[in-house]
């Protein structure tokens, strides 16, 4: 970029991942409040419940790499970092598994494949505590979200059909912090 071009007119990517997530967990959120999901599928809207969900876990992999990838080798978010991301990742992608054959075959996933969520949503915590140690180190993201993301998904659980609005707001929020970190890296 040339040094005298507005910073406003910045060409760096905007990493998609992050938008994408939060536009599924909203998706995901808004359509449990208006209808309650049956099992075996009987509705579009049961489709669109589970289609949402298997998208937003795929899409938090993805944008909490495009968080990493922000913070490469800053200093603040080092092998903590990595290991949040890391973890962060893999308990979504254990998750995703069950979640996307559901959405598959219109009905719940066979039970070995459902055993995959105990150590999916532990890794998913796991990630998020030293997701947040690493960003309250490396400020990239505001310290104060950086300090409440360990209790995210505590809190989409505690709030049932509208739990996953607060995964909507903390991808919002990270995309953001992600696009300005991503735009200050390109000048």
């Amino acid at each position: 970029m040339d040094a005298t071009a507005s910073p406003r007119a910045s060409t760096a990517p905007i990493p998609l991942a992050p938008a994408v997530a939060a536009a599924a967990a909203l998706t995901l959120g808004v359509t449990q409040i208006l209808h309650t999901q049956t099992v075996p599928f009987a509705s579009a809207a049961d489709h669109v419940i589970e289609g949402a969900y298997a998208l937003y876990l795929v899409a938090a992999v993805a944008a909490v790499l495009a968080l990493r990838r922000v913070h490469g080798r800053a200093r603040g978010w080092g092998r903590t970092g990595d290991a949040g991301a890391l973890l962060y990742g893999l308990g979504h992608a254990l998750v995703a598994v069950p979640v996307t054959t559901t959405f598959l075959l219109g009905h719940d996933a066979p039970d070995p494949l459902g055993v995959l969520f105990v150590p999916g949503i532990a890794l998913w915590m796991a990630g998020l505590v030293l997701l947040a140690i690493a960003c309250f180190r490396h400020g990239t993201v505001p310290r104060p979200v950086a300090a409440v993301l360990p209790a995210t998904l505590p809190l989409t659980m505690a709030l049932g059909a509208a739990g996953p609005l607060v995964e909507a707001l903390t991808w919002a929020v990270l995309g953001v912090s992600i696009a300005r970190a991503a735009r200050r890296r390109a000048r």
